[in-house]
């Protein structure tokens, strides 16, 4: 009489857990890497709001620097160099310096590992106070 071989009931279900952990462990590598993806996508749309507010400074820098030293504190003015997409903050220092620090944040609540969520540009402008 040839006896069968084969898995038993317990082998089978002992894989089947098995497999089931290493998927769940797949499953959750996927989800933090496109958690991390999206905080790269922030960090680079903020780099651009942030280098976009530098360039909206440059038509006004002569007015800045010479004719109108306290356009920087206007609100009006300061609101026209924030992002224009709600979801970033920017902080500007709060008088004007040919060499400032611009900051620009977001807010990331998919991220649980107390990331900061921010960027640093530092700016530097040329004195034209002599030529403006």
């Amino acid at each position: 009489m040839i006896k069968q071989q084969g898995f038993s009931l317990l082998e089978v279900m002992i894989s089947v857990v098995i497999a089931g952990i290493a998927l769940l462990g797949l499953a959750a590598a996927q989800l933090k890497s496109l958690q991390y993806a999206t905080n790269s996508f922030h960090y680079t749309v903020s780099l651009i709001q942030g280098q976009n507010s530098i360039e909206r400074l440059w038509p006004h820098i002569c007015d800045i620097q010479k004719t109108n030293p306290g356009l920087f504190q206007d609100a009006t003015f300061r609101a026209s160099l924030s992002p224009q997409v709600s979801d970033y903050e920017l902080t500007l220092p709060a008088v004007y310096n040919n060499d400032m620090q611009i900051n620009v944040s977001w807010v990331d609540k998919r991220m649980t590992d107390n990331a900061e969520n921010q960027i640093s540009l530092n700016a530097s402008f040329p004195d034209l106070s002599a030529v403006c």
